[in-house]
């Protein structure tokens, strides 16, 4: 189950990635050049723009996501299941996020918080 998690973890990061890098390419040259230095406070309370691209690419969930998703794999690989408490915490943002945003992928994020959740609860009474 761990395994299938971490997978399903890293394919929601990089699907995210590369929609919205896709959605937004027209940016990158931006961010790579200085222009998102030194933006006034008013920039990030209301991203738009190359700022706005990016904090929903880079500096979005996704590539913690892929990570999460990395070490959940490798944990499961080496038969170590994750506390339940990750399962949970996972499950909880997703649906908040998705109370706050409709529509949203961010339910997808429930399949691999059950899989977590279930595969903690399996360690736990073995």
């Amino acid at each position: 189950m761990g395994r299938w998690a971490g997978r399903i973890l890293m394919i929601l990061g990089a699907v995210h990635l590369i929609v919205l890098g896709v959605q937004n390419v027209q940016y990158a040259d931006e961010w790579f050049t200085g222009a998102l230095w030194g933006l006034p406070r008013d920039e990030f309370i209301h991203p738009r723009g190359a700022n706005g691209a990016f904090w929903i690419i880079i500096g979005s969930f996704a590539v913690p996501m892929m990570l999460l998703g990395a070490l959940v794999s490798d944990l499961a690989r080496r038969s170590i299941a994750l506390p339940a408490s990750i399962g949970w915490g996972l499950a909880v943002w997703c649906v908040v996020a998705a109370a706050v945003l409709e529509p949203t992928p961010m339910l997808l994020g429930l399949i691999p918080a059950a899989l977590l959740i279930r595969g903690a609860r399996a360690v736990r009474s073995a």
